[in-house]
C-alpha cells in the first residue's frame, strides 16, 4: 500500500484530505506542522507529500526546500496545497521543486484523491 504524509495544519482540511485519500486505497499519516511534517516524512519515507504552504514552526516552502536537499526524499512528489500563493510565488514554488500546486477553493477532495492516483497510481 503506497504511503501518503500530509502535512496540514487545519484539522478540518487534513481530515478531509485523510478520509479521501484512505477511501481511495492509501496508507495516510498527518503531521500538524512544518517541522513534525519533516520528522515524519524521514521516518516513514513516503510516496507523496501533501504540503500546505502555512504552516507552524517551519513554512511549507522551507518545508519544500529540505525535502528536495534530503537524497532520500527528493524524488519523492510534493503536491502543495494552499490558497495563499499565486503569480510570482508559483515560479518559486516550482522552482524549489513542487510536483504540483493545488489550490485548496478549488479542488475537492475527491478530486485530491484522483489527482493523487494520476500521480503515483494506487
Amino acid at each position: 500500500m503506497k504511503r501518503i504524509l500530509v502535512i496540514e495544519d487545519n484539522a478540518v482540511a487534513a481530515n478531509l484530505y485523510r478520509t479521501a485519500l484512505v477511501s481511495a486505497g492509501y496508507d495516510v499519516s498527518v503531521a500538524t506542522d512544518g517541522e513534525s511534517g519533516l520528522a515524519a516524512a524521514a521516518q516513514r519515507q513516503p510516496d507523496l507529500v501533501l504540503l500546505d504552504l502555512m504552516l507552524p514552526k517551519i513554512a511549507g516552502l522551507e518545508v519544500l526546500r529540505k525535502i528536495r536537499a534530503t537524497p532520500e526524499l527528493a524524488k519523492v512528489p510534493v503536491m502543495v496545497t494552499s490558497n495563499a500563493y499565486t503569480g510570482p510565488r508559483l515560479d518559486e514554488l516550482r522552482d524549489a521543486g513542487a510536483t504540483q500546486i493545488l489550490t485548496k477553493a478549488k479542488i475537492s477532495p475527491k478530486e485530491l484523491a484522483k489527482v493523487v492516483s494520476d500521480t503515483i497510481g494506487v
